[in-house]
């Protein structure tokens, strides 16, 4: 009689996961294959896939270039008191920032902006927040000779540095040899930027734009349909960003959707023209679940709290709950792959 008893309970405990397992598969939306469609061409038309990249096809030089960059983006001998690197703000690890609202810099100080991710930021054009550099290259030297970031004291200290150093002396006359002297301003921006321009990072949501409709569920593609409809205009690319800055915000004040009351000037600080006062470059969301806190100063902590702030604040309009939802969920879609071979301990090429 016991054994009896004991198997009832086994086989409603089994009944009831069943149930449960059923009541979830229903909850998932279920949208009909003509709509299906109408999302992937929506998505198409806004978006697309990051480029192909297998830098394990490059040329014997071309690696030899990554390697210095690599080196260099982890030295901190480039800092004015050596005790921090690029990858102290940029960590790789945490998908290429520090997951501070604001970064301490050489001496500890505090910057003015958050820091942005280095992952996939070679396919923009311009740089930095307020677009002042126009490539990664250039990029590169701002937060050297920055007071509030690496505080290196200027160029000639930073060559000075390296070419102390016997094996920078030997890595960069392999690379430059017909530059002389080898080490020069131009020669470290290039060998870091060829670095940077390694670190693509494709998700599932490559997958479907190239096709395979089955990579994203039935809610994220929802979301891309919501975030298509509301946010296009900003956000859209391989970087599902933009190459452009835009006020921010054009509704309100700053303080009225965060915890930060500091009036940024934003492009204006680089042009002094009056219409780029509080004018920023919209940010990729590659990655971005991983990338928080959000906006200019890191001021929004959650990637919900981030797609209500920029719709009220942008479009003056607050998003239905399952849309946000929605949204999140297609956003995370965009995490991809940590680039391994970026990775200080990690040989860069097989």
């Amino acid at each position: 009689m016991k054994k009896t008893i004991r198997f009832s309970g086994m086989l409603l405990v089994i009944f009831l996961m069943v149930i449960s397992c059923s009541k979830q598969k229903l909850e998932e939306p279920v949208i009909s294959a003509d709509f299906d469609q109408t999302i992937f061409h929506l998505a198409n038309s806004y978006m697309s896939a990051l480029p192909d990249l297998d830098i394990d096809q490059m040329t014997a030089e071309e690696k030899k270039l990554v390697e210095l960059g690599k080196k260099l983006f982890y030295e901190k001998n480039l800092s004015g008191s050596r005790t921090i690197s690029c990858a102290s703000c940029h960590d790789i690890m945490k998908y290429g920032v520090d997951n501070k609202a604001l970064s301490p810099g050489d001496k500890n100080q505090i910057g003015l902006r958050n820091s942005q991710t280095v992952l996939n930021t070679f396919l923009y054009g311009e740089q930095n927040w307020d677009t002042r550099f126009k490539s990664v290259e250039d990029q590169v030297m701002g937060p050297i000779f920055s007071e509030l970031e690496m505080a290196m004291s200027g160029p000639d200290e930073l060559i000075s540095r390296l070419s102390a150093d016997p094996f920078y002396q030997k890595a960069f006359a392999e690379v430059f040899p017909n530059d002389n002297p080898f080490i020069n301003m131009d020669n470290i921006k290039k060998a870091i930027g060829s670095f940077e321009r390694t670190l693509l990072t494709p998700s599932r949501f490559d997958e479907y734009l190239k096709g395979d409709l089955d990579a994203l569920s039935t809610t994220e593609k929802l979301g891309v349909y919501s975030f298509v409809i509301n946010c296009k205009s900003c956000h859209s690319s391989a970087l599902v960003g933009a190459g452009f800055a835009v006020e921010y915000p054009i509704f309100g004040h700053h303080e009225d959707y965060s915890n930060s009351n500091r009036d940024d000037l934003g492009r204006y600080d680089v042009t002094k023209d009056p219409k780029d006062k509080r004018v920023f470059k919209v940010p990729q969301l590659r990655n971005v679940e991983k990338t928080f806190p959000y906006m200019h100063d890191g001021s929004v902590k959650t990637l919900e709290d981030a797609i209500q702030v920029c719709s009220m604040a942008e479009s003056n309009y607050q998003l239905p709950e399952k849309d946000v939802s929605n949204i999140a969920a297609f956003l995370r879609t965009l995490t991809g792959k940590i680039p391994e071979h970026a990775l200080e301990q990690n040989p860069t090429f097989r």
